[in-house]
């Protein structure tokens, strides 16, 4: 550790160099204009360097530790914890975090560097919800590295997150799911090869499950008026994933039972039946007779059928909302709808309920089946058996 004087553009400067743990460690350099400056610096240097070490708060202070290493620490730490659809959204945040702060120390990651930060990525014309996510990595990496005293502190307390609303709930009206079904079931009529499609749909619309328990489903799952949600086929690791549940205790979504209404028996049924599925293969697949990849058939499939049909255009997600927000809109009590949907948090039912802008009312448990002949079902009586 030494306090040096140097002449720079024809001036005199003092610079501190030190290593953090001897020789081989990092190296810091601070240059002052005043000699005395630069001792101060020194000796709060080593006394905060004592005091740290000696408290057991942390292990190094915020100048000796790179962002990119504690970056890597929460990742590998942590995402064993995360679903592979998070795990691949947060290494490619990473990628693009890394370059930018990656060889930075902790000292210089402050909550004013962040908040540039965030105007760049908002004059990129990103919304809220996608800044903050960004951003969140480098706070979720912090506070993971606090907790395990790698570090004393983090250096971004005061930032800020952008104010983000949810994305707002869309979906159809009974009239317009029941006129895209119509359309879809004189595309793929009975005995056409690619009727499964429209028995996609009609399930989709008619439980509101979503895109991976559907291409999960199996024909043990059929049990008289209801479908046992009890698996999910996840497209990244190209594998299912069991829901937990009563008799499921891998964590993850709820396993539960919806209902299944008389026509959409019949037509799961006879697909089983036609396609010669046995119970351990999945109702919907592919001529190879391996499960449906959702991103395939949305792009495939899906947004074609939209463009032929030439409605109200939604994606796939937005079927389940339909079903939800028509499940309310009938009265369904808000405990039932939580449990045929899968919701783990009441809150997130509630959400239909404003969106529908009705009082749930407790009423018998009735559901408008949608239909592809236009004629009404709203007396259908469904014994539900929800999964505790």
């Amino acid at each position: 550790m030494t306090i040096r004087r140097l002449k720079l553009k024809g001036q005199f400067v003092y610079e501190v160099d030190l290593y953090t743990n001897g020789r081989g460690s990092k190296r810091i350099r601070k240059r002052f204009k005043k000699k005395i400056d630069a001792q101060k610096y020194l000796n709060n240097y080593l006394v905060e360097q004592n005091n740290y070490k000696s408290s057991g708060l942390s292990k190094n202070l915020l100048e000796e530790v790179y962002l990119k290493d504690e970056i890597n620490f929460w990742f590998e730490s942590s995402k064993h914890t995360f679903s592979a659809s998070h795990i691949k959204r947060v290494e490619g945040i990473i990628k693009e975090i890394l370059p930018l702060f990656g060889n930075l120390t902790l000292d210089k990651m402050t909550a004013a560097r962040l908040t540039l930060y965030q105007k760049e990525l908002k004059a990129k014309r990103l919304a809220n919800a996608t800044v903050n996510r960004k951003i969140e990595v480098i706070l979720a990496t912090l506070n993971y590295s606090v907790r395990h005293r790698r570090i004393p502190y983090n250096p971004t307390l005061g930032y800020k997150k952008l104010p983000s609303k949810g994305r707002e709930i869309e979906f159809w009206t009974i009239d317009t799911a029941k006129d895209f079904l119509a359309f879809c079931n004189e595309r793929y009529p009975k005995d056409h090869p690619r009727r499964w499609i429209y028995v996609v749909y009609l399930l989709a619309l008619n439980t509101g499950l979503r895109a991976g328990e559907i291409w999960g489903l199996k024909p043990i799952d059929i049990n008289h008026e209801t479908l046992f949600i009890r698996r999910q086929f996840n497209r990244l690791t190209n594998d299912f994933e069991q829901l937990k549940g009563k008799t499921n205790s891998k964590s993850g979504r709820l396993s539960r039972r919806v209902p299944c209404n008389p026509k959409l028996k019949v037509e799961l049924e006879w697909l089983i039946k036609e396609k010669c599925v046995t119970d351990q293969e999945t109702i919907f697949m592919t001529d190879t007779r391996s499960p449906i990849n959702h991103d395939n058939f949305a792009k495939r499939v899906f947004i074609k059928d939209l463009k032929l049909w030439g409605g109200d255009p939604i994606r796939f997600h937005d079927f389940r909302h339909t079903a939800i927000t028509q499940m309310i809109a009938k009265g369904i009590d808000i405990k039932t709808v939580q449990s045929i949907a899968g919701h783990e948090d009441i809150k997130t039912t509630m959400n239909y309920v404003h969106v529908v802008g009705e009082k749930v009312k407790e009423v018998a448990r009735i559901f408008a089946i949608f239909d592809d002949d236009g004629e009404s079902q709203e007396h259908v009586n469904v014994l539900w058996l929800v999964q505790k």
